[in-house]
């Protein structure tokens, strides 16, 4: 009997020469060919993983009988175009559709006439009931966590299930990635690995506790395969897909398994994961490991937001302040880089509440790294129930997709599309504008480094609030800087996401082939004009600090610890030991008068890179969360 193909189909954008393993697709594939039935009837024929054009899509595909989707945020639209044209191609081909996007409904259905099967939540063992079904001509009314059509107007949904996943072989196991690699010997993929399923917090904006189940565990031993088998293959980056990685005793066992691979092989290089909210004494002896073996991209110390209003709207609660401070000062005297979350556009939130939560981390001490994420309409999420968004007004721009730091698309491609909340009961449009634009003032000139020591000085000697100065900074940078081109580009596409024509990514030849978040954009450019940029900000200082030797001295300093292009040696001589004056209060903790005296600083910089687009590709994106875009530990005095 010939066997029938399949083909499991889940696109993504290129990060350069890197690209995530299709996991999702691999677990599924993993998890039916397990079972000799399977095998027996059908054949597996490839996973695309691919954006490639539709037209060479339909041109590889061989008499295909089942085809699965697995659909995201970055290829939906990808997806339907390509489903459509394989249903016309091969009207009898099976088109079943899974993953985040699809909603928990059979809606979808109806929308789309060339989709057959929805596939609700995991997927592993409603896809291998489904290709039994089909073998064995049985009712698919018993396949579990599936939507399809009864007859042309009625629609069925199957009954909801959770599964034991301690059964799901990995895809590093089964051999699925195996080939993969093996037949694209020129992708660096990236390997994702799951320790375990779900999530307790039950916040609004996010789908990854939409199960409610308890957290369920994946082997130990299949967890240590998937290490081997990365570092084995010489894979620099490993990421895992927890929700909440720390929280349980096994995950020490497991750091310690990913410490030792890298200590025998040499590889991962770095491990980045999400950590527990509750940021324990656990989470702080796991990041210590990993940092002290170079491993550690940062530790999230997170608030999605500082107002209790909002904090209530969206099912969360936050960290208590001071035990926040205590851990920010923990993180930083081990020399542990810490950054914290804050989500822009959720319902209870307004300009004043917004500008004063990021002064009130600024004031706790979060100078080391924060990111600002949209608020964006997730399907699965709470908040994109249509009952949740009608309680709090919240109204969303369509725009082209927010996913920083992908390769530009081919032009043939279709566009794919993010939801951005940019109304709600609380923040009218106007007010979301003025918060990205402020946020992205602050990220740029703070978090990334331009102005965070002056910044720093004015608040600690001057009184000056950090919102006040960068609320200041924002309106000289849009009305009198050289380089206002730059902000006044940032504030048009703002601007265009009302109309939902704007995009929150920009592209420029420059920096590669990559979008750059807004506050990343607005850095490459001022960075790349750094001397003139600080000959403004002499101008701009004035009405801070009278003493034109001190402030000269403080913008001079301010120049120096920030890296540049074609750099290997700095300099930096002066009457001020500004060194020691921001050392005491970024690592120790410590405010100490500025003292008078000559010196003579110098780093060496032996990871210098010599164009702007290597800057901006090892320095900014990937040493954002390290602070690898300043000097600090690496300052030293010359004393001869």
């Amino acid at each position: 009997m010939m066997k029938k193909n399949i083909y499991l189909i889940q696109p993504t954008f290129m990060n350069t020469s890197s690209l995530h393993f299709p996991y999702a697709s691999g677990a599924l594939a993993s998890y039916a060919w397990k079972f000799e039935d399977i095998s027996e009837n059908y054949e597996l024929k490839k996973i695309i993983f691919m954006r490639e054009r539709i037209d060479k899509v339909l041109n590889s595909l061989e008499q295909p009988f089942l085809i699965g989707f697995s659909n995201y945020i970055w290829n939906f639209e990808y997806n339907k175009e390509l489903a459509k044209a394989i249903k016309k191609l091969y009207p009898e081909c099976i088109i079943v559709f899974g993953g985040p996007q699809i909603p928990e409904n059979p809606s979808l259905l109806d929308e789309f006439s060339y989709v057959d099967i929805l596939i609700h939540f995991e997927g592993e063992v409603p896809f291998r009931d489904l290709l039994r079904a089909y073998s064995d001509n049985s009712d698919l009314k018993l396949v579990n966590n599936i939507s399809f059509r009864l007859n042309e107007t009625d629609n069925f949904t199957t009954t909801f299930k959770v599964f034991d996943v301690k059964e799901f072989p990995s895809p590093y196991e089964s051999g699925v990635f195996d080939r993969l690699c093996n037949e694209n010997p020129e992708i660096d993929f990236i390997p994702l690995i799951e320790t375990n399923r779900g999530c307790p917090n039950k916040c609004s904006y996010c789908s990854w506790g939409k199960i409610k189940s308890a957290v369920r565990f994946f082997p130990l031993t299949r967890i240590f395969f998937d290490i081997e088998w990365a570092s084995k293959r010489k894979m620099d980056f490993l990421g895992f897909a927890d929700a909440n990685f720390g929280m349980f005793p096994r995950d020490v066992l497991i750091t310690e398994k990913i410490i030792q691979c890298k200590n025998e092989n040499g590889y991962p290089v770095k491990f980045q994961v999400s950590y527990s909210k509750d940021s324990s004494d656990r989470v702080f002896n796991i990041s210590k490991q990993l940092n002290d073996n170079s491993m550690d991209k940062g530790v999230t110390l997170s608030f999605q937001s500082m107002s209790k209003t909002v904090q209530k709207n969206i099912g969360r609660s936050n960290m208590d302040i001071e035990f926040y401070k205590s851990l920010l000062r923990k993180y930083s005297e081990a020399g542990i880089p810490t950054y914290s979350d804050l989500i822009l556009g959720l319902p209870g939130e307004t300009y004043d509440s917004f500008k004063t939560g990021i002064d009130e981390l600024l004031e706790y001490g979060q100078h080391t790294s924060l990111f600002v994420h949209m608020c964006e309409w997730l399907p699965l999420a709470e908040m994109g129930k249509a009952e949740y968004m009608e309680k709090f007004a919240i109204k969303c721009s369509t725009i082209p997709l927010n996913q920083p730091h992908r390769s530009i698309a081919d032009g043939d491609d279709v566009q794919e599309f993010s939801r951005i909340v940019t109304s709600t009961y609380s923040m009218t449009t106007d007010m979301w504008k003025d918060m990205v634009m402020f946020s992205t003032c602050v990220l740029c000139f703070h978090h990334l480094g331009l102005l965070q020591l002056i910044a720093i000085y004015l608040n600690n000697e001057c009184d000056v609030k950090y919102s006040v100065f960068y609320d200041e900074l924002l309106q000289f940078m849009l009305k009198n800087s050289t380089l206002s081109d730059v902000f006044n580009e940032i504030k048009k596409k703002t601007d265009d996401v009302i109309e939902h024509s704007g995009s929150i990514v920009v592209f420029d030849e420059m920096f590669g082939n990559i979008a750059w978040p807004f506050e990343e954009y607005a850095f490459l450019k001022i960075v790349s004009n750094k001397d003139i940029f600080y000959g403004e900000m002499d101008e701009f200082l004035k009405k801070y600090i009278f003493d034109d030797d001190l402030r000269r001295s403080l913008i001079k300093y301010q120049n120096f610890v920030v890296k540049s292009v074609n750099v290997n040696i700095y300099d930096y001589c002066g009457e001020y030991d500004w060194h020691k004056y921001f050392t005491s209060f970024l690592v120790l903790n410590q405010k100490t008068g500025l003292l008078k005296r000559n010196v003579y600083y110098r780093v060496v910089d032996s990871h210098a890179v010599s164009s702007w687009d290597e800057y901006a590709k090892k320095v900014l994106w990937f040493g954002r969360r390290g602070g690898k875009n300043i000097f600090m530990s690496e300052i030293t005095e010359v004393t001869d």
